[in-house]
């Protein structure tokens, strides 16, 4: 027993590694020679993987059959990504116009992804920390499939959320540490790129909100010399005036990489503290290779996947097009939970119509974020 829960550790970080991400929504990049990514999200990759292929089970079609499941479930696995925070006015990534990198075609880089990347952060923090304030969280408020996901473990059915968010809204939510992984980090703790020392990720916000890179506050301690001591100060390499970054036309002087109150002298520089988001070339956090092989995979009894777009290189049993938080809040209507949401309107009726071609697919006509459920 303890060799083969060694093996399965094992196989655990073995999981996260393979699946090492390569951005916070993508895990194949584009490159010179291959100028397009694929857009597979690490996460869902990982899990379908290890989860193994799987036909359509063909007694599940309709969306009483989606509710039924939901309500016998004992231990439901929910797949959320950036769509189930938009309708709060946060962007995704990829959405052509309103997506974050849309966004970011303005820095000249011959990239987007670039300011997710980890290398280049460690190079100048600058680029990263000039757009990070558009991806801040700034809002306690979650959504009507927050609050969902948040029913599911309130009535005990909840295995795990593995969410591919940064924003920590599924923690304002109330879901649990023990119930929650955060594929690919978020803003919620922030860790120094040089001592390794973390912080509450909450405390670094006014600085990015003010354009200042943060310090270490541990660096800056160990490194300030004691009051009226005037050893350890080193006049500054650069001068008196600022090094230029321009990448594409863009300057990026205007991002404050210096906190110091204009003198001619400042301390040794302490190292930048980094959210602790999952950045291209980082892996996967530790616990989701373990979480998925040592707790999940003997225990799942439904997987819910939401999404934006739907995913046909997995076999759902049910497919629920819709703006999710118009689904999540018919499933509740019809399993008769009581989903109380300040979004969710008073007696809103849904309408919802088959797909053509598809027996277990259905869309409200207005929107298009599809809702999955696999047995």
């Amino acid at each position: 027993m303890k060799n083969s829960r060694s093996a399965t550790r094992a196989h655990g970080a073995s999981l996260a590694k393979q699946a090492t991400r390569s951005g916070p929504v993508s895990a194949t990049r584009g490159t010179a020679n291959s100028p397009k990514a694929m857009g597979l999200r690490p996460a869902l990759l990982a899990i379908a993987r290890e989860l193994s292929k799987r036909a359509k089970l063909t007694r599940f079609n309709t969306v009483d059959d989606a509710a039924n499941l939901i309500s016998r479930s004992k231990n439901i696995i929910c797949l959320t990504g950036a769509g189930i925070s938009t309708s709060l006015g946060i962007p995704d990534f990829r959405s052509k116009g309103t997506g974050l990198y849309s966004k970011l075609e303005h820095l000249g880089l011959s990239d987007p992804q670039e300011v997710f990347d980890i290398d280049q952060f460690k190079a100048d923090p600058t680029v990263f920390y000039s757009v990070a304030k558009d991806i801040l969280p700034s809002t306690d408020r979650f959504t009507p499939t927050h609050a969902f996901i948040a029913l599911l473990q309130e009535k005990g059915k909840l295995l795990t959320n593995y969410s591919q968010n940064i924003d920590n809204l599924e923690a304002k939510a109330g879901i649990h540490p023990s119930k929650l992984v955060q594929c690919h980090g978020s803003f919620a703790t922030a860790t120094c790129i040089e001592c390794g020392y973390k912080a509450d990720g909450e405390s670094i916000f006014p600085e990015i909100r003010d354009g200042i890179l943060p310090r270490c506050p541990q660096c800056t301690k160990n490194l300030r010399p004691p009051a009226g001591n005037g050893k350890g100060k080193r006049k500054r390499s650069r001068g008196a005036e600022a090094k230029k970054r321009k990448r594409g036309g863009r300057d990026f002087d205007d991002f404050d990489d210096d906190d110091d109150d204009g003198s001619e002298f400042d301390i040794p520089e302490a190292g930048v503290m980094k959210p602790d988001i999952t950045f291209f070339g980082e892996a996967l956090p530790d616990d989701f290779g373990q979480r998925l092989t040592e707790h999940d995979r003997d225990l799942v009894d439904l997987v819910i996947y939401i999404s934006r777009t739907p995913v046909d290189h997995l076999n759902f049993d049910i497919d629920l097009l819709g703006d999710c938080d118009v689904v999540v809040a018919e499933l509740c209507r019809r399993m008769g939970w009581n989903l109380e949401h300040e979004m969710i309107p008073r007696g809103q009726a849904v309408d919802v119509g088959s797909v053509d071609g598809f027996v277990s697919r259905w869309v409200d006509q207005h929107v298009n974020i599809p809702y999955h459920a696999t047995r």
